[in-house]
């Protein structure tokens, strides 16, 4: 109570918060970085939003590790509690096992002052919970020595049946890399608004905010931040955040100035503003998507940007298309799994299904034939998805090449960074890949229209 005998607000607690968010993406489907976004902007001190980031991604990362070794120090199940009880102890349990900074009893009780003051009645079994954990779990777990998928997916969290595939995809090797690589948070990479400042008055501007940042590792003007944060530049419209594989979907495009592109599935904008870099002032990027929120976020970051040449457009590109015109260039980025990004949104993997994927992959052949068929003669258009898995990359393409025989498959060597040409397979088709790579994971193609149909 301060002098006026008013009560002082309450501090956020970091952990408290992100158990918030937890609960939210387990119960609503709710994505983590967009909460995250919202959340953070309750700290003050920048300490506090990085370990709340580290906190919820950390945990989510982790989950199905995590829930093994709560499961073996609660009596009940925990599928059977509260989802804010249940979030509470995956939080508590990452302080105890994976965030060494933290001495166990204060892992604990913060725990059990944070479900009190929400969950009251559950602090009792909070409490007796962590303390057993923190009593039989004091060594971390032990990396596999054998080749198994049951003893793959425990340890690295994921689904069994993602494992498997993966395994069965790509062998034992690539998918230990790759399983790995997604429990690594993901550098920031920052693509330069080309039409304010080059990349590098970009470096030394982020540098004089305490943000360091070097070139990236296939994408010239590309920028991974190594330490501080690219807020400042951010808000400034000076770059945005890309991942370099997002990039080179971009690349494949060879819009050039004055053309007028077309970005079907086009929020929340990062493609959109390169192509519009791309193009110019005397070109025009037609941004497309059905989702009227998306779009509004789309049209806050072109204007942040000052990207007056992208003419946003609210359809859904499955039903005839609102356009009367055919175009040179068309960026069909289609919704996907985004097993691709698992890095960055790590909640994917407790979502995603078998069937889900076969579902997804209808949605994005009708997207294909759509778009396919406002593509001018001579012109280029490329499919792309931040999905790893066949069903939505190769076998999109084929299946559409089997249907429309005025369209082919173009090698997109050329068009790409040289350091980049290494991710064309033999098909001719861009893969990347986290764990060889150090990028998300893409699949895309080029498709030519040869003649008219």
């Amino acid at each position: 109570m301060n002098p006026s005998g008013r009560t002082e607000p309450r501090t956020p607690d970091v952990r408290a918060t992100a158990a918030e968010i937890l609960d939210r993406v387990e119960r609503s489907g709710a994505w983590a970085s967009r909460l995250l976004e919202t959340h953070e902007q309750r700290f003050a001190d920048r300490r506090d939003r990085a370990l709340l980031h580290e906190t919820v991604l950390g945990v989510l990362r982790g989950q199905r590790l995590l829930d093994a070794a709560l499961q073996r120090a609660s009596h009940r199940p925990l599928s059977e509690l509260d989802g804010l009880v249940r979030a509470t102890l995956r939080v508590g349990a990452y302080a105890l096992i994976s965030l060494d900074r933290v001495p166990d009893h204060a892992a604990v009780s913060t725990a059990v002052e944070s479900v009190r003051r929400r969950k009251p009645r559950a602090a009792g079994f909070v409490n007796g919970v962590l303390r057993r954990l923190a009593r039989t779990e004091s060594e971390p777990p032990v990396r596999p020595r054998e080749r198994t998928v049951e003893a793959w997916a425990l340890w690295t969290s994921h689904p069994d049946w993602w494992v498997e595939r993966v395994v069965e995809r790509s062998g034992w090797d690539a998918a230990i890399a790759l399983l790995e690589a997604n429990n690594r948070p993901a550098r920031t990479t920052l693509c330069p608004n080309g039409g304010r400042i080059s990349a590098e008055r970009l470096a030394a501007t982020l540098a004089e905010s305490g943000c360091r940042a070097r070139p990236g590792r296939v994408v010239p003007d590309s920028l991974r931040v190594l330490g501080g944060s690219p807020g400042d530049a951010l808000s400034r419209g000076l770059c945005w955040v890309q991942d370099e594989a997002s990039q080179l979907v971009s690349w494949l495009v060879a819009a050039e100035t004055g053309q007028t592109v077309l970005d079907v599935c086009a929020a929340p904008g990062g493609k959109t503003m390169h192509l519009a870099n791309r193009v110019g002032t005397a070109g025009r990027v037609i941004a497309v998507d059905r989702h009227r929120g998306r779009m509004k976020r789309l049209a806050r970051n072109v204007e942040r940007c000052g990207l007056g040449q992208v003419r946003p457009l609210i359809a859904d590109m499955t039903a005839p298309p609102p356009l009367g015109t055919r175009f040179e260039r068309i960026l069909v980025d289609a919704p996907c799994s985004g097993t691709g990004t698992l890095r960055r949104h790590p909640e994917i993997r407790w979502r995603l299904t078998p069937e889900a994927i076969k579902l997804i992959s209808l949605r994005q052949e009708r997207l294909l034939e759509r778009a396919a068929g406002l593509l001018a003669e001579g012109g280029r258009l490329v499919y792309s998805v931040c999905s790893m898995e066949p069903e939505e990359g190769e076998r999109v393409i084929a299946s559409f090449l089997d249907r429309n025989p005025v369209f082919s498959a173009v090698d997109p060597s050329g068009e790409l960074p040289e350091p980049a040409r290494r991710f064309v397979g033999a098909d001719g088709y861009l893969r990347t890949d986290p764990g060889r790579d150090g990028l998300d994971g893409f699949f895309a193609a080029v498709l030519g229209r040869t003649r008219a149909s």
